[in-house]
């Protein structure tokens, strides 16, 4: 597509005088980038044509030599005219040339254009989508503006409700403290008295085991004593016995032997009898001397024992204190576990 024509014969005419002036030819480029390349191509070439004839026309109107002959100078007008018109008919040639060229270098720019027009309207398109899609998003933003304000609200009231919290789970913590920092010195007082009790109550038992012992081994011994008297006895009178079996024996002999004998033997026996009466009636003492001491052992074993109920009472004394202690512990631990709950819920809430 030509471009309108924004210059006048006159200027191409006087940039061509002055081309000319300047020992230039006033060529299309010379004179078109005088111009600052403005203006139709062709109508610039129509002028530059136009001011080449008429200046030459001009040119042999004017012309006078004065002196020369006239029929050197037809000569010379008649070359000069021929010059002339090759320098036009070249010109034309050069003029059609570039006409071609300009005409496809015109074809080819209307393809750019007609391309540029179709990219535009391409470009177009696509700025309408991307308008569309910057409204949805404006919306879209708008909506997350209202959403982020909304969850900055929420937030000061969460932030709030987290403020209140941890200044609830402080006090909880500090009464928790104290009530701990409570439990630990009664603990410590309740384990103190256990280990009074306890050492009270060791002492006590290891002297009444001492003192038992004592008793034991004493009563022991005295326990020997009468058992290796009465076995004496016992042993005694069983040989006393052995020997009475024996002496009957003999006398049973001596009686079949000779039953004269028997009244001696009887009388002896009657003696015998009442040694043996005698050594009864010893016997009977002695049991009942073996029952006194029995009885005594007895008496020493019931000390023992009682001693013995004494340590036990101290004992069930010593597991009652335990079990106390066992069942402090065990609530210590029940509101330690209490507050780690509670310190969790709130860790969770705060979170």
């Amino acid at each position: 597509m030509a471009r309108s024509s924004s210059v006048s014969f006159e200027a191409v005419e006087q940039i061509c005088f002055q081309l000319l002036s300047q020992g230039e030819n006033p060529s299309f480029n010379l004179v078109y980038a005088e111009l600052g390349n403005k203006g139709s191509s062709e109508i610039v070439q129509r002028y530059i044509d136009q001011w080449r004839r008429e200046t030459g026309a001009a040119f042999f109107r004017q012309r006078s030599v004065p002196g020369m002959p006239d029929g050197l100078v037809t000569a010379t007008d008649r070359f000069m005219a021929e010059v002339w018109q090759m320098s036009l008919h070249h010109a034309e040639q050069l003029l059609e040339s570039r006409r071609v060229e300009l005409e496809q270098e015109r074809e080819a720019i209307r393809a750019q254009l007609q391309l540029a027009h179709d990219q535009i309207g391409a470009q177009n398109a696509e700025a309408v989508r991307v308008a569309q899609q910057l409204e949805t998003l404006e919306r879209k933003a708008e909506a997350c503006e209202i959403t982020i304000g909304d969850l900055r609200a929420q937030n000061g009231d969460l932030m709030r409700q987290r403020e209140a919290l941890e200044t609830r789970v402080r006090l909880l913590e500090e009464a928790a403290e104290t009530r701990e920092q409570k439990f630990t010195a009664e603990s410590e007082r309740l384990a103190k008295l256990l280990q009074t009790d306890r050492d009270r109550y060791n002492a006590s038992l290891k002297e009444e085991q001492e003192r038992g012992a004592v008793e034991r081994e004493h009563l022991m011994k005295q326990i020997d004593v009468a058992r290796q008297e009465k076995l004496a006895e016992i042993t005694s009178m069983r040989q006393q016995l052995a020997t009475r079996e024996e002496r009957e024996t003999r006398q049973r002999e001596q009686a079949e032997e000779a039953r004269a004998a028997l009244r001696e033997a009887q009388s002896r026996a009657r003696q015998m009898e009442t040694s043996l009466a005698a050594a009864e009636g010893r016997i009977e003492r002695l049991q009942a001397q073996l029952k006194t001491a029995s009885d005594a052992a007895h008496g020493k074993e019931s000390a023992v024992a009682a001693a013995e109920a004494r340590a036990r009472a101290m004992e069930d004394v010593r597991i009652a204190e335990t079990a106390r202690a066992q069942r402090a512990e065990a609530a210590l631990a029940e509101t330690l576990a209490e507050l780690g709950i509670l310190r969790k819920k709130m860790a969770a809430g705060g979170a």
